[in-house]
């Protein structure tokens, strides 16, 4: 009896699927559901975030789908109940990263080493004059 649910549930369609995976908090994930194919629409989903209390996300939309914005990094679980069964999705999610102070570093940068091979070319720096006397 054990193999033949461990096999079932090797080959079984997961129902519900996260992306992107991992997240990042404060950009949007798309919760899909499904049963088989076809989308599984006004189904209520709950997230556990890693603090560990239930959060109602919203009702899934005609095409299956729901939105989510995580607002804390760790690890969710998503959860619904489709024909008498409780199915989970779990999802990581990171934590946002600032990317604007390599942009500070990076442009200057660029533009010195730009400066720089300009001027071993000889496209900055002045031709001499070849005057004969």
């Amino acid at each position: 009896m054990t193999i033949g649910v461990t096999i079932l549930c090797a080959f079984a369609v997961q129902q519900i699927s996260v992306v992107p995976f991992p997240a990042t908090v404060g950009e949007p994930v798309l919760v899909k559901v499904s049963r088989g194919d076809a989308p599984v629409a006004g189904l209520a989903l709950v997230v556990e975030p890693p603090a560990g209390e239930v959060v109602e996300c919203g009702i899934t939309r005609v095409d299956g789908t729901l939105a989510f914005v995580p607002s804390v990094a760790g690890k969710h679980v998503f959860v619904a109940t489709i024909d008498g069964v409780r199915q989970l999705a779990p999802l990581s999610v990171q934590a946002g990263r600032v990317r604007w102070p390599f942009a500070i570093a990076s442009v200057p940068l660029g533009l010195a080493l730009l400066w720089r091979w300009g001027r071993r070319r000889g496209l900055g720096a002045s031709q001499p004059s070849t005057r004969s006397t």
